[in-house]
């Protein structure tokens, strides 16, 4: 807009005060319940989204309680979508102030405030019956912060120090309480087997999620990824490393609460039974294996009854 010569243009008003940021190193408080109805669409939504990310693992939900089953479901889409955001183009700035976007989001939902998205619907609904824990979302949107700066790994240690950091705020979130350190190993190696699993799609979305040590990138130097080749037998290399952790876990599930215990059993059946495929197969790439009907039935049946200790 221009102005006459002789009218130059006001100065600004000052800003308004922002809003005061709630934190949660103070307790939040819990929101008033949204009606039945948005609080039923929300809780479904992230069921599906939930069951959708977990794949093979979802038949672990089953064996949750009715009260701790949306929970685990609410926590799930949420951490998922900070991890979409991370995983989004564009420049790291922009991935960052989305995510800070939507943590604070999640903040003012926990405090009472409408909010529009059902994930932060469900996440307020659960903070009524249960306030999260101190720390422990914060954790989880600085494990999806690092991940919108270094889309890789350096080495295997560092793969497996994320892995943990992630696994151990979502825990945390959970019990609402740091976990055992078993605990955070166990899960820390399903998140890595996980996207193992997924190693196709994430290639075919032109992301690696296997260390630049184990695999460098493409010596052209032009951003191409590796070659199937490569990546199948850097996959390998991964598996051995993955089953001596998911065969140390009867460890881990003797320090998890009853209420999860058999959930984290049948992870731990379909994680060692999704890496034997895994090694035996050479069509990771194309086709990842996955638990048919019968193994899902057989594994639940086994975890169902599974006694530890």
């Amino acid at each position: 807009m221009s102005y006459p010569e002789e009218q130059p243009p006001a100065p600004p008003a000052p800003l308004p005060p922002a809003p005061a940021v709630p934190r949660r190193g103070r307790r939040a408080i819990p929101a008033p319940a949204a009606d039945p109805a948005s609080r039923r669409a929300a809780d479904e939504i992230c069921a599906r989204l939930c069951r959708d990310l977990l794949g093979d693992f979802a038949p672990a939900l089953l064996l949750l309680s009715r009260t701790e089953r949306p929970r685990v479901q609410a926590l799930t889409a949420y951490a998922r979508s900070l991890f979409d955001i991370a995983r989004q183009p564009g420049t790291e700035e922009e991935r960052l102030d989305r995510i800070g976007r939507s943590e604070l989001t999640l903040e003012f939902a926990l405090l009472g405030e409408p909010v529009e998205q059902p994930v932060l619907v469900a996440m307020a609904g659960q903070n009524v019956r249960r306030p999260w824990p101190p720390g422990a979302l914060e954790e989880l949107a600085a494990s999806a912060r690092r991940r919108a700066l270094r889309a890789r790994p350096a080495d295997a240690a560092a793969d497996d120090e994320e892995a943990q950091r992630l696994a151990a705020a979502f825990t945390a979130a959970l019990l609402g309480a740091p976990p055992a350190g078993e605990v955070s190993v166990f899960a820390g190696a399903l998140v890595q087997l996980h996207a193992l699993q997924n190693l196709g799609a994430e290639r075919a979305a032109g992301r690696c999620p296997l260390p630049i040590s184990e695999l460098p990138d493409d010596p052209a130097g032009d951003g191409a990824l590796p070659e199937a080749g490569r990546l199948l037998a850097a996959a390998h290399r991964e598996c051995a490393r993955l089953r001596g952790r998911l065969l140390r876990a009867p460890r881990a599930l003797v320090e998890m609460p009853p209420r999860y215990r058999r959930a984290a059993v049948f992870a731990l059946l379909a994680g060692v039974r999704l890496l034997s495929l895994i090694e035996d197969g050479d069509d990771l790439l194309t086709a990842p294996p996955h638990l048919g009907l019968a193994s899902r039935l057989a594994l639940l049946a086994q975890a169902h009854w599974f006694r530890i200790g």
